[in-house]
């Protein structure tokens, strides 16, 4: 899938997870709840076919 895909909210949480914040800091940051950022952390590894943290945003980079 392309990072075209991504909703506006999920490109903003792998910004953050760029700079390397923690599911509470995103949460605290968009003032949401921390199950928010991991449902949409599933579905930004899913969009983006990758299973980790450092995947998302090396894919979002456009990092192989």
């Amino acid at each position: 899938m392309t990072i075209a895909r991504l909703t506006a909210r999920e490109r903003e949480i792998v910004l953050l997870l760029a700079r390397d914040k923690t599911n509470q800091e995103i949460a605290t940051t968009l003032w949401v709840a921390p199950c928010t950022v991991r449902k949409h952390l599933e579905n930004i590894y899913a969009k983006l076919d990758v299973h980790t943290r450092a995947g998302a945003v090396g894919r979002f980079l456009g990092r192989p």
